[in-house]
């Protein structure tokens, strides 16, 4: 199965418990400035919401030429044309993503090298792996995975490896000198007050957005 082109490093995930009008306004504010794939998240929402929300944020998207990641949600990537389906540990394979859409890039949480590797033989174009350091988003995954052990999945696999977990724009070099493709955030850019500046901290880190 041909890899699809992973064209982002920095993975901006959503945070529910915003409004879906700060939420709009916190992503429109991030495309603009230079942030290139965003993925929607929510577990709190009915399905017609996510799906609303969903047609919102690919407009947004659209505007800025960004790619728009759906969480778990094969029927809602579909349906708004997103560019990308990301799984959760066990969440749908990627066979049936690309059965579904061959253009669509299949993506998967991992927070292990085995699982990391089952990822990469099963089709994945990508995974996420962490939590590298500690953050309240992740604390039921268990202790920080560290450096060390990000450094040994990146060079386990072929696949990009994105570094998940209390990233901050000066760990977010540490994470691509470790042998990253790329980053993923959630706080530090959705709870930012200067979103701008956050956002070109994070680009002068990592080079490119």
């Amino acid at each position: 199965m041909r890899k699809a082109k992973i064209g982002f490093r920095l993975l901006l995930i959503t945070d529910s418990s915003l409004t879906e009008k700060n939420l709009i306004k916190v992503i429109d504010s991030a495309c603009k400035n230079g942030v290139k794939a965003v993925q929607l998240r929510n577990k709190i929402l009915s399905s017609k919401d996510i799906l609303t929300l969903a047609k919102r944020l690919r407009t947004v998207t659209k505007k800025y030429k960004a790619s728009l990641v759906i969480n778990d949600r094969l029927d809602i990537a579909l349906l708004t044309g997103a560019d990308c389906v990301h799984s959760p540990e066990s969440g749908i394979e990627a066979g049936y993503i690309k059965m579904a859409d061959p253009k669509l890039i299949a993506g998967k949480s991992v927070h292990s090298i085995q699982s990391a590797r089952k990822a990469e033989k099963n089709g994945y174009d990508y995974v996420l792996f962490g939590p590298v350091f500690s953050t309240p988003s992740k604390v039921k995954y268990g202790e920080p995975q560290g450096i060390e052990k990000l450094n040994k999945v990146c060079s386990s696999l072929k696949i990009p490896v994105f570094a998940v977990g209390g990233i901050s724009p000066a760990r977010a070099k540490e994470c691509l000198d470790a042998g990253a493709y790329g980053v993923t955030v959630i706080r530090a850019i959705m709870s930012s007050k200067n979103i701008k500046n956050t956002v070109n901290e994070f680009h002068n880190s990592i080079g490119s957005l």
